[in-house]
Formats: structure tokens, sequence, C-alpha cells
């Protein structure tokens, strides 16, 4: 498995095999829908690509537990994944 980010060039959106998706868990419902809806998505992957294809979810902090780790509520680190 290679993963590698989704790029954008000359028009078109280039979309490896094994792309690294940010995900943020969020706040209140957040933490309850997210993992849910990873597993969907892992889930509808899985079943259109087989074994060919697979997302690498890459969580990334924002909101009440950025601020208690970094003590801001959305850090540098995360808006420069989402620019990745």
């Amino acid at each position: 498995m290679n993963p590698a980010s989704i790029t954008y060039s000359g028009g078109n959106l280039e979309v490896p095999n094994n792309p690294i998706i940010p995900v943020i868990i969020g706040d209140g419902i957040g933490q309850d829908v997210t993992p849910v809806a990873i597993k969907v998505l892992d889930a509808a992957v899985r079943k259109a690509y087989g074994n060919d294809r697979k997302i690498l979810w890459k969580q990334i902090l924002a909101g009440e537990e950025a601020f208690k780790q970094t003590g801001e509520w959305l850090p540098d680190e995360t808006l420069a994944s989402i620019r990745e």
C-alpha cells in the first residue's frame, strides 16, 4: 500500500488508490457520528474496489481536543494537513 495525498493539477483531480484523507472527529455528536461514518465509507470502498483501494484516515485536531492539547482551537498543523 502506497498512501498518498489527492492532488489537483491541470483542472483534474488525481486520486491515488490509497488516498490520505484528513478527518476531524469533532466535538459533541461528532465523537459518535464520525467513527461510524468512517466505517460506512470504508465498507463502501471495499465493496466497490475490493482490496485494490483503501482510504488512510489521518486524524487531525480541531475544537475542544485541539485546545486541550495545543491551546489553539484550530492549530496551524490542522490547516496545513487540510491544504496538503
